[in-house]
């Protein structure tokens, strides 16, 4: 009698290969320039920690190449194992254990309008005023060495605020995700790159963030 053969998950098949090429997340993360934590969301379905899916499919694609498996497989595995983990959460039946008293339409209506007054207003007053804030995910820390001679910038701020590198004004996704390429090959410096990170608010602080990026091929 023949026995059926599943396909492995997007976890055993990285941990799998991890640990034939005896690598941990660490020296994953080296080996591919993705910053650890976002690894470890990765392998353990974490999507509230990690960017948008371009972001995270181009992840994978290291991955399968680092450890020698085939991205367009390891990708889908990824994208089943994601849909039927969430699956069903929005299909549940509402259950309703009480009957609601009869309440006037006006006041409803009076209600949400001022529920949504104070919710735009303060929205609108964060976005304005206080202290930006940047996460920058690529580098992941100063003096980041990198082997290829091109590196992508990558990280978050609040689509609101207005973020610079080196002085180039740089635009970013509804969410607030920016990407930028840096070539060492048509820098002034091919050793070294010192880069400013400098997110402003509108009406509010001025945030700078100084990476190194050291090349060594």
């Amino acid at each position: 009698m023949e026995q059926n053969v599943f396909p492995k998950s997007f976890k055993e098949e990285v941990e799998g290969a991890m640990a034939l090429k005896g690598m941990n997340a660490v020296k994953l993360s080296e080996a591919t320039n993705i910053p650890e934590h976002y690894l470890t969301a990765l392998i353990s379905h974490q999507s509230k920690n990690l960017p948008p899916p371009p972001y995270i499919r181009g992840y994978i694609l290291r991955i399968a190449e680092v450890l020698d498996l085939d991205g367009g497989y390891l990708w889908q595995s990824y994208s089943k194992t994601l849909i039927s983990k969430t699956s069903g959460s929005e299909d549940r039946l509402p259950f309703n254990r009480f009957a609601l008293k009869p309440v006037s339409k006006a006041k409803i209506a009076v209600g949400i309008v001022v529920l949504f007054a104070i919710i735009y207003f303060g929205w609108r007053a964060g976005g304005f005023f206080g202290t930006p804030a940047i996460e920058i995910t690529n580098p992941a820390t100063d003096n980041f060495i990198i082997k290829d001679s091109i590196i992508n910038l990558t990280g978050k701020i609040n689509p609101q605020d207005k973020l610079t590198i080196n002085g180039e004004e740089i635009t970013t996704d509804g969410n607030g995700y920016f990407e930028k390429s840096w070539d060492f090959r048509f820098g002034p410096d091919n050793i070294t790159a010192k880069l400013e990170f400098k997110v402003k608010r509108l009406l509010g602080k001025e945030v700078v963030v100084d990476r190194q990026i050291i090349y060594r091929p």
